[in-house]
């Protein structure tokens, strides 16, 4: 004889079963979507070359910071004004952090990786095909008085994807396009404080890691007070299966704040596949193919 509550625990068992399917198909929705990178889409206008004529192919900047973004023509403005104030104000500092991070030897100095040029850091914002105005607020930006003020140290490009591809696509579009010894990803939203690339450079100095992903295990506590019970649920489910299928030791791949040394951006992006959020683990993993050196730092979020 059947029991009687049979049927309920059935469906349980179904629902418990659809749920876990539907989670699985969502954290793998990215690699199951996928359209070929095509470079001929990308859009590029130079709105950022300093007073002296140099421009990005004749400059090759100690520091590239490439921003993907994707209607975000509210809050693009005032994260790079204070990304603007941050360089302009710590150029030197942050030029001898850079020169350190990019020394062959742990407490010596390559004399090769100095770089004393006029003009060290660019910036690459990727329009993501956006559908606001994200790009006339960046250009509104740019006309200002204010810009004149940090031409010389900070030049600025736009990439304009002809149609929104994802972040992953844009990340990689911004780096392939980057000129510079070291690349930093970061986003527009401003949600990683600028100033935590010191971390970043710290350690990859210490490590000689060849690319440094920005975390916020540390303030995984805080976090899930903040976090709806969904959320907590996925990035769970996802960290599970990251953590499963890659075996990496990153405790947070999604942080999107990573530095990368410019000597390995071509090899590395170049093979990126991944377009959307989940593009950061397939880094990890085409990293470990290499034989690249990663490393993880927490920072302020």
């Amino acid at each position: 004889m059947i029991p009687d509550n049979y049927f309920i625990i059935s469906c349980l068992a179904v629902f418990i079963l659809l749920a876990a399917i539907v989670i699985i198909v969502y954290i793998f929705q990215p690699a199951l979507t996928q359209t070929t990178f095509n470079a001929d889409n990308v859009l590029v206008e130079k709105i950022g070359i300093n007073e002296s004529g140099i421009t990005d192919g004749e400059e090759n900047f100690l520091l590239s910071l490439v921003i993907p973004a994707f209607n975000e023509e509210e809050r693009i403005p005032p994260m790079l004004k204070s990304t603007l104030d941050f360089l302009h104000s710590s150029k030197d500092e942050l030029a001898k952090h850079c020169n350190e991070a990019l020394a062959l030897g742990k407490g010596k100095r390559n004399k090769q990786t100095i770089h004393q040029q006029s003009l060290p850091f660019q910036i690459i914002i990727v329009n993501d095909g956006s559908s606001d105005n994200t790009i006339q607020s960046v250009q509104r930006l740019i006309e200002k008085e204010y810009f004149k003020s940090i031409q010389s140290t900070t030049a600025i490009k736009l990439l304009t994807l002809k149609q929104n591809a994802g972040k992953g696509a844009a990340v990689k579009a911004g780096m392939l396009h980057s000129n510079a010894k070291l690349a930093l990803m970061l986003d527009a939203d401003g949600a990683t404080t600028i100033s935590s690339l010191f971390s970043l450079l710290e350690e990859m100095k210490t490590r000689k890691a060849q690319m440094v992903f920005g975390s916020r295990a540390h303030l995984q506590d805080k976090s899930r007070a903040e976090r709806s019970f969904v959320r907590t649920l996925l990035m769970k489910a996802f960290h599970f299966f990251v953590e499963f299928l890659i075996g990496s030791d990153v405790k947070d791949t999604q942080c999107g704040f990573k530095l990368f040394r410019g000597d390995i951006i071509q090899t590395l992006f170049g093979n990126l596949h991944l377009q959307r959020w989940a593009f950061d683990t397939e880094l990890i993993v085409i990293a470990e193919r290499l034989g690249l050196s990663v490393a993880e730092v927490g920072v302020e979020w």
